[in-house]
């Protein structure tokens, strides 16, 4: 099986504003982005539906790596437990791909297994992700696979043009 490059990191943050600044010193970012949300997105933590009322997420480009900045208010999440248990910092890697069921199988083949999964729904695309770790290990190998798709049937590989489309269509919204 060919697996994509890594496209994103993630970094789980306990003051967006702050990160955003820092981050982008970093990673030489000008402009964040916020996906745009409603209220149907669903997220799963252990096979159980929870709900994150403070869930915030912002993205920027370092090249063609996205960068990933997230917010949680949970009291249970893999966010949230990951914020108690070891601060803010990079909490995961993506990939981002067309087929997430078969790459989801070809990482629990490896002993991965799914943790946290849901889906972003904005008004024209739908995200579903999932974040996989081994048994035991907790925060060290965290992986994420996310699939997008437009109108619900054309698969996308989210990149700067996917940006760019998304402020077109409300999916995307320019914070800075």
């Amino acid at each position: 099986m060919k697996y994509p490059r890594v496209h994103q990191l993630g970094f789980v943050v306990d003051d967006m504003q702050k990160a955003m600044e820092e981050y982008g010193q970093i990673y030489h970012i000008k402009k964040w982005y916020r996906a745009g949300r409603t209220p149907d997105d669903d997220m799963y933590y252990m096979g159980e539906k929870i709900k994150d009322e403070g869930f915030d997420l912002i993205i920027g480009y370092c090249g063609v790596t996205e960068i990933e900045l997230i917010t949680t208010k949970a009291k249970k999440s893999l966010y949230a437990n990951f914020l108690h248990e070891q601060g803010p910092g990079l909490h995961h890697i993506s990939f981002f791909c067309t087929n997430l069921k078969k790459h989801l199988n070809e990482y629990r083949k490896l002993g991965f297994e799914v943790v946290q999964n849901g889906y972003l729904q904005g008004k024209t695309i739908r995200t579903d992700y999932a974040y996989l770790t081994k048994p035991g290990e907790k925060y060290s190998r965290i992986v994420e696979f996310s699939a997008s798709k437009m109108f619900g049937i054309i698969p996308i590989i989210r990149s700067g043009w996917n940006v760019w489309m998304g402020l077109l269509t409300g999916d995307v919204e320019l914070i800075k």
